[in-house]
C-alpha cells in the first residue's frame, strides 16, 4: 500500500512542481476504499500501475468489473451477472415443480452454501471470505421439495491463476465437510455419487430439532474462479416423505448445465 501512495504523490509531483505542498508520500487515506484494504490471497490480480495511480488519487475502488467477466472488489460484495444460474428447466423435478429462477440476494463476502449450513460445516480461515456470493430461490413448498442455488465467485481465472486455486480449494473443504456431515449434526447419513476433484454430487439425511429431517439431494461444480452449488431440500416430519417423488436423472445431467452457465459468463472454461 506504502508503494501505491509513493507512486501516486510521484505522478502528483510531475504535473504539479509548482505547488510542492501537495505532495505528501507519507499522506494518510482514510477513505472506504478497496485501496485502503489490503485484498486477500484469493482476490483478482492487483490492478496495473497506472490503474493503481488514478484509483489511489481518486479513492475509487481498485477493483474493476466487465459485462463478460466481472471481478469483485475486494472488501465489498460484487453483483453476479444475471447469465450465471442454472436454467431451471435443468433442475430435476421440473416438469411437476416447475422451478423458477427468483431475484439474486447477496450474502456478502462471509456467505455460506447452503450444505455448509445444513451440515454445519467450519470455513476453513483461508476461505473465511469470498469476493462474490449469492443465492437465489427456485421454488418449492412446505413438506415438498424447494430449490437453491448458491454461487461464490472468485472472479475469473482468466486474470488470476489464485481464483481458480481458491474455488478449487474451496470446493475440497466444503466435500469433506459434506462426508462429514455426521461429524458435526449427530445422526446424519450421506451417500457420495460423484467426486473427482471439480464436481461432487451426492444425497443426504440431515436431523433437524424436533424428530424431522432434511433429505437433500447435493451438486457442486467448481469452476475456475467460482463454485456453484444446487440444492433440492425438504424439510420433513419423523417419518414424513416429500409429497413429490424424486425422479432426478442422472448426475451428469444436473451437474453439467450447472456447470455451463458460469463458464460462458467468465469466459474462462
Amino acid at each position: 500500500m506504502r508503494s501505491l501512495r509513493l507512486t501516486a504523490a510521484a505522478v502528483a509531483c510531475l504535473s504539479a512542481v509548482a505547488v510542492l505542498t501537495a505532495c505528501d508520500p507519507e499522506g494518510t487515506d482514510t477513505g472506504d476504499s478497496a485501496s485502503s484494504a489490503a485484498p486477500s490471497t484469493a482476490a483478482p490480480a492487483a490492478p496495473s500501475a497506472a490503474g493503481s495511480v488514478s484509483a489511489v488519487a481518486s479513492g475509487a475502488a481498485a477493483g474493476s468489473k466487465s459485462p463478460g467477466a466481472p471481478e469483485a472488489t475486494p472488501g465489498k460484495a460484487g453483483r453476479l451477472p444475471a447469465g450465471v444460474w442454472i436454467d431451471p428447466k435443468a433442475v430435476p423435478l421440473n416438469s411437476a415443480l416447475h422451478w423458477k429462477t427468483g431475484p439474486a440476494k447477496v450474502l456478502g463476502e462471509k456467505g455460506r452454501l447452503r450444505i455448509e449450513e445444513l451440515c454445519k460445516i467450519p470455513r476453513d480461515d483461508s476461505f473465511a471470505e469470498v469476493p462474490m456470493v449469492e443465492t437465489a430461490a427456485l421454488g418449492g413448498a412446505a413438506g415438498d421439495w424447494a430449490a437453491d442455488e448458491t454461487i461464490a465467485s472468485f472472479g475469473s481465472s482468466a486474470k488470476s491463476s489464485g481464483a481458480a486455486q481458491s474455488a478449487y480449494g474451496l470446493l475440497s473443504g466444503v466435500t469433506e465437510g459434506l462426508k462429514g456431515c455426521a461429524t458435526t449434526v449427530p445422526g446424519a447419513t450421506v451417500k457420495v455419487t460423484v467426486e473427482d476433484g471439480m464436481t461432487v454430487a451426492a444425497t443426504l439425511t440431515v436431523p433437524q430439532s424436533g424428530g424431522g429431517s432434511t433429505e437433500v439431494h447435493e451438486y457442486l461444480t467448481a469452476k475456475d474462479g467460482t463454485l456453484a452449488e444446487l440444492t433440492l431440500h425438504a424439510q420433513l416430519p419423523k417419518g414424513g416423505h416429500p409429497k413429490t417423488a424424486w425422479a432426478g436423472g442422472s448426475d451428469d445431467e444436473v451437474l453439467n448445465p450447472l456447470a455451463a452457465p458460469v463458464c460462458t459468463v467468465f469466459a474462462d472454461c
